[in-house]
């Protein structure tokens, strides 16, 4: 029996949901500046999603999955110091793409919190990932390869990171977020990449807190890039032993959101712009999303025309909220 004097846990009042590559680290990183606002460490905890005790079978995948928090008791735990903040949230972008796992999980540990969800053109999501895995040594396959063996790597048990083209199939997620919560925000990395201080005034709207305090929005964060130096990007690649011992370093001296600042402006100076996409593979993707994309456009309320083949929209058949 619980004693009537024990405080009521703290847990997350919102969540941003996804979409990966698509500026949740950056979000993130803007929101744990605000005083309102409580975000966990880890950024992604991959509790709600159930994947936390189903670790992959691809390259790093266990590595990965090692972070993950796996029972409710340890969740709560990570929002402990989050007492007294009016905005309590934390950022594992599988949840919106294992909507069936995690909307269940949410509904019954968290009730009807907000959900924050980013995203971005599915083609340019995909070739971010592909190159962020390219960056972190686990992809070895060129790009037209390893989406012939995507369904292959599905079968064999790899991560859903390795699901390059299937995961940004968004219409369905989002609109099952919409089904299934009250207070739904739909944000665009472009906007974000663009005018971070008006997205973030949106999201402070929707989180009910101050939306005039300033934070530091000068970078996107977590970029993709092909490392020049191998070793020295081993420093910022977690959860690697060097990656650790940077990250205690540097947080017990400039504090974390200074150290968050240098690292990836470190990382930035040792990352080269990859080729682009083949033009070929850009057309068929574009094709493949072209559907998904228009019944996104209606889901949401926005124009998505420049995700589509130019001269290939129709006609704009979305009403503004």
């Amino acid at each position: 029996m619980r004693n009537p004097q024990q405080k009521k846990p703290v847990l997350p009042n919102f969540l941003i949901v996804g979409a990966a590559r698509c500026g949740t680290t950056s979000l993130h990183h803007y929101l744990r500046q605000h005083p309102d606002v409580f975000m966990c460490d880890p950024k992604e905890p991959r509790f709600l999603s159930g994947l936390a005790n189903h670790p992959g079978a691809g390259p790093g995948d266990r590595a990965v999955s090692r972070v993950a928090v796996r029972t409710l008791e340890s969740y709560v735990r990570l929002f402990e110091n989050g007492a007294g903040r009016k905005a309590v949230g934390e950022a594992s972008v599988e949840t919106l793409y294992f909507h069936k796992q995690s909307i269940p999980a949410i509904r019954k540990t968290l009730g009807d919190p907000k959900i924050l969800m980013i995203l971005r053109d599915p083609v340019d999501s995909l070739f971010s990932t592909f190159n962020f895995m390219r960056r972190l040594g686990r992809e070895h396959l060129p790009l037209r390869e390893a989406l012939r063996r995507e369904e292959e790597r599905k079968r064999k048990g790899y991560d859903w990171m390795w699901r390059y083209r299937e995961a940004r199939l968004y219409a369905e997620q989002v609109r099952a977020f919409q089904n299934h919560f009250s207070r739904v925000c739909v944000l665009f990395y472009d906007d974000l990449n663009k005018n971070p201080m008006t997205v973030l005034r949106t999201v402070c709207e929707f989180l009910e807190i101050d939306d005039q305090f300033s934070v530091d929005a000068g970078q996107v964060l977590n970029a993709s890039g092909i490392p020049k130096s191998s070793w020295f990007n081993t420093l910022f690649i977690k959860p690697k032993r060097l990656h650790k011992v940077a990250r205690k370093v540097g947080t017990a001296l400039l504090g974390i959101n200074r150290w968050v600042a240098l690292r990836e402006h470190l990382m930035r100076m040792n990352l080269e712009k990859p080729d682009p996409m083949p033009a070929d593979i850009r057309h068929d993707l574009k094709v493949f999303y072209r559907d998904n994309v228009l019944l996104l456009q209606d889901l949401v309320g926005a124009d998505l025309k420049p995700w589509l083949i130019e001269g290939d929209a129709p006609d704009a058949n979305f009403s503004t909220p």
